[in-house]
């Protein structure tokens, strides 16, 4: 798997396809695989490129303060080290809020955009910011391998999920710590109308972290009808990936 030199990063990410490049970024405690089952699937004409996060997965350099704008930075340091200069952008959890800051950032730099499970847009909640969680989860091995199926309960306990597992939990603290963090501090609300791409946002009907009401939110700000995935949860790109790819490539297909 190819490693790119983007910044003070060496980033490691997966690369199928060929053609119009699109940008796939995962979530906290995840890594570049999630995308797996998604970029088998990719329609001709698109390149799907999904990068390891700072402080996740294979990909080395320091920590930084892993706020929004300094991960979306980080997202268009990688497409710079790749010579692309527009692209389509799909976000996952986390992901999510990386790639709608990298569209606030840069719009014209972005065809489209597609986020799953996207995060509260108006700050994390204070019931839901945990710090002390993020703790036990890198303690506790067990207890992580039982939090992340149950976000994702219909996922395939198949070798890839085992792997996604051990992947996740190798992240660094920092980077969880940084995650919530920044998330209790992003609070773009209607000011991602601005983006002006199309946009499309989908969520888990299932999902116990983001709900419905969160995709919804998140929708109203991009100016969106939101559509909600029946029967999985947190992450449809792998409990339902053929349903999902179908989602984004009518959306990359409306726009001209």
């Amino acid at each position: 798997m190819p490693t790119i030199k983007a910044g003070d990063l060496d980033v490691h990410y997966l690369d199928y396809g060929h053609g119009e490049p699109v940008i796939f970024v995962h979530g906290n405690w995840a890594s570049s695989g999630w995308w797996l089952r998604v970029l088998e699937r990719l329609p001709a004409g698109y390149r799907g490129l999904a990068p390891d996060l700072r402080g996740r997965g294979a990909t080395q350099g320091p920590d930084n303060d892993y706020t929004m704008p300094s991960l979306a930075a980080d997202l268009w340091n990688f497409a710079d080290a790749l010579g692309i200069e527009r692209c389509h952008l799909v976000g996952h959890s986390l992901g999510a809020a990386v790639v709608l800051q990298a569209a606030l950032d840069r719009p014209d730099r972005v065809l489209t955009i597609a986020v799953l499970a996207p995060p509260w847009v108006d700050g994390m909640p204070d019931e839901v910011y945990q710090p002390e969680r993020q703790q036990l989860l890198k303690d506790n091995p067990d207890f992580f391998a039982q939090a992340i199926k149950a976000m994702a309960p219909t996922a395939p306990e198949d070798d890839l999920w085992r792997e996604l597992v051990a992947i996740g939990h190798s992240q660094r603290l920092s980077a969880a710590n940084g995650a919530i963090n920044a998330l209790r501090a992003w609070k773009p609300g209607d000011a991602l109308r601005q983006i002006g791409a199309p946009a499309l946002v989908m969520g888990g009907e299932l999902d116990p972290l983001v709900t419905a009401e969160t995709v919804k939110r998140a929708a109203a700000a991009l100016g969106v009808e939101p559509q909600i995935i029946a029967g999985v949860g947190h992450s449809a790109n792998l409990e339902a990936p053929d349903r999902f790819v179908a989602l984004l490539t009518a959306h990359w297909q409306r726009t001209p």
